[in-house]
């Protein structure tokens, strides 16, 4: 949600942010005090933040022209060998900066050794030549399909055209991650429907990682490998999306990810024999075998009634002749899907969301059932899954 820490997360990965705890690694190398422009990364921003007054192509270009790329220095048709400084440079440093003498002891040592191999390849930090940059622009602005825009100022151009040039000059950059901080907010409904899709096939194109920063459940669903679930600065859940929607550890997660937000009921649990027993505030009771359950954890089948939180999703809701009884609210008609809002006697509204379309009118009696497969438990204090 908005609020918990996202592009703060973001920004500190980029190094426009210091860590005040914590390590952060880039590709095993401990990157907490490397200088932002070393740690070979591109950022698209929400508001796209293209230069107004330059081309599309001088937009791409203008990071390139900049920036410096290590090169072998040749003599005499050979790269020039040597020392390491770079490596020198850095064992010196942590000498100065460590404590520890043992820690100080090894580093000599590493020392020692890095001044006596004097066969590395010698580099030296060179610009990019024109040719170079031509080639990197023109591929990229081919790949996103903006080659027609490449003469174009910002002014001239929609919000995906503007989002995919912001894309293009971060693309050329070729940086080990790509940062994203909630690229199509600014976009319409079916403009950010194909720029997800168009965002997933550059991931699959280039194949390097992408961290995406988004509030909207269905971008992350949709786009992700791994999710990220955060609230209040704090990981919530780190999951594949499959397992985020099926599986939360929590009542905050489960309640976040999924459209229509999942139904949730106070609810007392017990176990009669070999069967578990579900207790609604309204007195229906739910009883269906044990085994049929997820696994639960056994403090809670002790024989003994538990207060706990039930969570049920409305597509999982189904109406029937038996069951939880309720009254009809109002109904959303959304075509091939119907949203029904309904409320139980003591006025705790729920949504059912039908694969149908549901003609019901406010005020309607109808009584719910489910499969005890969808059903979710939370723990009533602590709102963490009861789920082994």
């Amino acid at each position: 949600p908005s609020g918990c820490g996202k592009s703060t997360t973001l920004r500190m990965v980029a190094g426009l942010e210091t860590i005040s705890s914590g390590e952060l690694y880039i590709d095993d190398v401990l990157a907490n005090d490397v200088d932002a422009s070393k740690r070979n990364i591109a950022m698209v921003f929400q508001n796209y933040a293209l230069y107004p007054h330059m081309t599309t192509y001088q937009n791409m270009s203008y990071g390139l022209k900049l920036r410096k790329i290590e090169k072998p220095i040749i003599k005499n048709g050979q790269p020039l060998l040597g020392v390491d400084k770079n490596l020198i440079k850095e064992l010196k440093t942590k000498i100065r900066k460590t404590k520890d003498s043992t820690l100080k002891e090894e580093l000599n040592e590493q020392l020692k050794a890095a001044l006596k191999n004097d066969q590395v390849v010698q580099t030296k930090l060179v610009h990019y030549t024109k040719e170079e940059i031509d080639e990197k622009v023109k591929a990229a602005a081919q790949l996103l399909g903006i080659t027609e825009l490449l003469d174009r100022k910002p002014s001239e151009m929609s919000g995906g055209q503007r989002q995919r040039v912001a894309l293009g000059r971060a693309l050329v950059r070729q940086p080990k991650i790509f940062l994203l901080d909630e690229p199509l907010s600014n976009l319409d409904a079916k403009l950010r429907a194909s720029m997800r899709s168009e965002i997933v096939k550059l991931y699959q194109r280039v194949k390097t990682t992408f961290l995406y920063v988004t509030h909207d459940q269905v971008e992350a669903m949709t786009m992700g490998t791994r999710i990220v679930v955060m609230k209040d600065g704090v990981v919530q859940q780190v999951d594949t999306p499959s397992n985020i929607f099926d599986k939360p550890v929590n009542k905050f997660v489960a309640g976040f990810i999924g459209t229509p937000q999942m139904n949730f009921f106070n609810v007392k649990i017990s176990k009669v024999l070999r069967s578990l027993q579900i207790r609604f505030e309204n007195g229906y009771v739910y009883k269906k075998e044990l085994t049929s359950f997820r696994n639960i954890d056994e403090s809670y089948l002790d024989g003994q009634e538990h207060e706990v939180i039930l969570g049920i999703r409305g597509e999982h809701l189904i109406i029937s002749k038996t069951g939880l009884t309720a009254s009809v609210e109002y109904t959303e008609n959304l075509g091939n899907d119907t949203i029904i809002l309904a409320a139980l006697e003591s006025g705790q509204e729920f949504n059912i969301s039908c694969n149908e379309r549901t003609i019901l009118n406010s005020g309607d009696k109808i009584t719910v059932n489910f499969a005890p497969k969808d059903v979710h438990l939370f723990n009533v204090d602590t709102e963490e899954t009861i789920y082994k």
